[in-house]
């Protein structure tokens, strides 16, 4: 099983180049200001990752 673990991007996760796999873990601190719309955009953006499976877990600034 190939893992991804990102964490602490910041709203920059973006500017990542993910090679996809099967699993993405983001490990917390997606966001800048903890907005809605930061969030709502982190979730477009993750979805359509090339990953078999995700997950994420919320970090502080989220």
């Amino acid at each position: 099983m190939t893992l991804t673990l990102i964490s602490d991007t910041h709203f920059r996760y973006n500017q990542l180049q993910l090679q996809g796999g099967d699993m993405l873990i983001h490990a917390g601190d997606l966001c800048d200001h903890g907005t809605e719309g930061e969030v709502i955009a982190f979730l477009k953006w993750f979805g359509e990752q090339p990953y078999k499976h995700k997950i994420f877990i919320a970090g502080n600034h989220d």
